[in-house]
Order: structure tokens, then sequence, then C-alpha cells
């Protein structure tokens, strides 16, 4: 099977994992009878396994191979996933989620890295496959509503039967993975020279003129820096949207819980686009109007008392996010995008911003109010906007 269709369709399967996982909490709730703390705290732990899984997608192909640590770290999402519909204990349900986070970090590592060595434009593969993402997170929401319609008086209930169709998604991407031409070959290590340990060059770590090693270079880290602080905005965004929609009682709780699938309908069309533009437009400059429309947006969005003005926030927030990540990604040198160890730890970075930013809107949040502690979101999208124009001043000169 086509490397690159594997990618897209695991990738895709994640995205459905990402937006099911916080829709599912209000049924785990009545089903289980958590308390708010319990169901708040699980997001969290599929956050902290993402962040583990980067690092481990980076540093396990060198030991056992692309191929082996990709389907071991791939299985952890399906039994994560089934694991959530089997026990009503709480250690049980965050260990659950936690293996999800593991094969969706895993997913977002080995996809990026196939697509930037195999998609012919890498910015525009790597926009596509994020907004095959997208498209996978527009999805599964609309999955739970129709199972929960069919099948709202079984006794295993729709959400049950919307995971079990979800983890036969993620058995049959398993397989695609399992036999695709992935190497089972460990990979090999390079040493500071671009040597690796055999003394033959490793044409992940050679360096075109003065490129420095990842961890030496300052546009590696300052596009890190972006990443995480996008990330703090999209996490907090996902997690807390509906909430602040319904308490602060600017809409009702239907039309609430409606603005999560507006928001990465949004998503979804502003990645296609992108990766048209990305084509035509310098992409330091695309990446620093995309952070200054979302901004821009957010601040509207929340600032608003107008329906109307809200929803034009919204709808913008989501359609300006949407490329910020893989253009960003698509702008780090090859040597480290397609090493596994450099663009985990990338990744891993980042993902570090989406575990802090929703416990720290919760935390401003139980002091001051969710108006308050969403407002904690535009501080993080400011910086970032202000990282975006580091950025472009630095292509400008070189």
């Amino acid at each position: 099977m086509d490397m690159l269709f594997t990618a897209y369709f695991a990738f895709f399967v994640t995205g459905m994992t990402s937006t099911i996982l916080g829709a599912i909490l209000p049924d785990l709730r009545d089903a289980y009878g958590l308390s708010y703390v319990v169901a708040g705290s699980l997001y969290s732990f599929h956050q902290i396994g993402n962040l583990c899984a980067v690092f481990l997608a980076g540093v396990l192909p060198y030991i056992i191979g692309r191929k082996k640590s990709v389907t071991i770290l791939f299985s952890a999402l399906v039994i994560g996933t089934i694991l959530i519909t089997a026990s009503p204990m709480p250690v049980v349900l965050m260990i659950a989620y936690a293996c999800t986070g593991i094969g969706r970090g895993n997913t977002s590592n080995i996809t990026n890295v196939i697509v930037s060595e195999h998609a012919k434009n890498k910015a525009r593969g790597l926009n596509l496959l994020h907004a095959i993402f997208a498209c996978g997170a527009l999805f599964s929401p609309f999955l739970l509503v129709i199972c929960s319609s069919l099948f709202r008086n079984t006794q295993a209930g729709g959400w049950r039967i919307t995971l079990w169709i979800m983890a036969f998604c993620m058995l049959c991407a398993l397989v695609l993975f399992a036999t695709s031409a992935l190497s089972n070959t460990p990979e090999r290590r390079a040493s500071k020279d671009g040597q690796d340990v055999s003394g033959t060059q490793n044409a992940e770590t050679v360096h075109d003129g003065n490129l420095p090693p990842f961890y030496c270079s300052f546009d590696y880290w300052l596009n890190v820096a972006i990443l995480l602080f996008y990330l703090c905005g999209e996490s907090g965004c996902t997690g807390w949207l509906v909430t602040y929609f319904k308490d602060s009682g600017l809409f009702g709780e239907t039309f609430a819980k409606l603005t999560s699938s507006f928001m990465w309908l949004m998503v979804m069309i502003g990645r296609l686009s992108v990766a048209v533009l990305a084509r035509k437009l310098n992409k330091s400059v695309l990446i620093g109007v995309l952070a200054f429309l979302n901004t821009a947006f957010f601040v509207l969005m929340i600032a608003s008392h107008s329906s109307a003005l809200i929803i034009a926030g919204l709808l913008g927030t989501g359609l300006s996010m949407s490329g910020i990540y893989p253009t960003t990604l698509s702008t780090m040198h090859r040597a480290y995008n397609t090493s596994p160890l450099a663009s985990g730890i990338a990744i891993g970075s980042a993902v570090s911003g989406g575990i802090f930013m929703p416990v720290i809107v919760g935390a401003v949040s139980d002091r001051y109010g969710v108006t308050h502690g969403i407002s904690c979101i535009a501080l993080a999208l400011g910086i970032m906007l202000t990282l975006t124009l580091v950025k472009l001043v630095r292509s400008f000169k070189k």
C-alpha cells in the first residue's frame, strides 16, 4: 500500500480521536458516575501520553526500527480506545486516555516524517495531511450524534458503539503500518560531524553549509516555540470553548456543542486553502499573517457580546489557525524535519503547551470566572504572534 495513503488514513483516524475524547466526557460521567474533577483530568492524561509518545517515537526507530516502533506505539491507541468502554474505574480510564495519547503522538510524528520524505511538495503535503486530520476531527462528533440517536436505548449506548467503530478503523490503520514498506532495521545514529556510528554519512543529519545540529539551531527552537504557543491556543480552544459559551450564557447548550464542529470545519477549509497559498507566498510571511488573524479573530470572539460577531470571530479563529502548525513545520530544514529524533523533540516540546494551557485556563476560571480564564489563551496567541514576527525578520535578513 502507498506510504502516503497509509499516513493520510492513520492521521484521519487520529483526528477522529482528538475530538471524540472530549465529546464523550458527558457520557462517561453519566455512565460511570465520574466527578467533574476526574472527568476533566482524563484529557490531561491523554496529552501526557501524547508527550511521552513523541519522545519514544524519536528514539525507538534507532533501537528496533521504524516499523516495529510504529506498530507497537499505534497499538496503544487501539487498546486505549477499547479500554475506555470496558471499565468505570478512574485509574483504568486515566491509563486508557494515556494510551490514546501515546498512539496519537506516535502517529503525528511518523506521518509528518513520511510525508516530508515522500511528498513531492513538502509544504503542500503537510498542509494536506493536517487538513485530513481536521476532516477526522470534524467527522467523529457527527458519528457520535448518529450512533447516540440509533443506539440510545441499547445497553452499550451510542458512545460505546462510536468508540468500537473507531477501534475498527484503528485496527485497519495498524495493519497498513504492519504491512508497509517502513524499515524494520534499526536506524543508525549520527555523530556531531554528521557521521553515523559505522563511519558512513547519515543522510538524515548531514548539514548543508553552516547548518548547525538541531539542538544548536536558533531557528529550530524558534519554530518549536511558535508551535508550542500555537498548541496552547489550539488545546485551549478545543478544551474550553464549549464550556465558555455555555457557562457564560452566550449560547444555549446545544448550539455551544456545535461550535466545536463549526471551528473544525473552518480549520479543514483553511488547511486546504493554505496548501495552495503555500506554493505562491513566502512561508514566513504566510505564517505571520495567519498568526495575526488568529489573534485578532480570537480577541473579537471573546470580547464581543453580539452573536453575529462572536460567530464571525469563531469562524475566523478556525480559519486562521488552520495553517500555522503545518506551515511552520515545513519551514524547518529537511535535515531536521526528516529526522525522527529532531522531529520527535520538536513536536514533543510543542505538545507541552497543549498540556499546561487547559490547566491554566481552568485555574484562572476557578478563581476569577471562565471569561477571565479564556482570556489567557489570547495572551498565548499574542506571544505566538510576536515569535512569528521574529521569524519573519530573520527570513528577510537571510
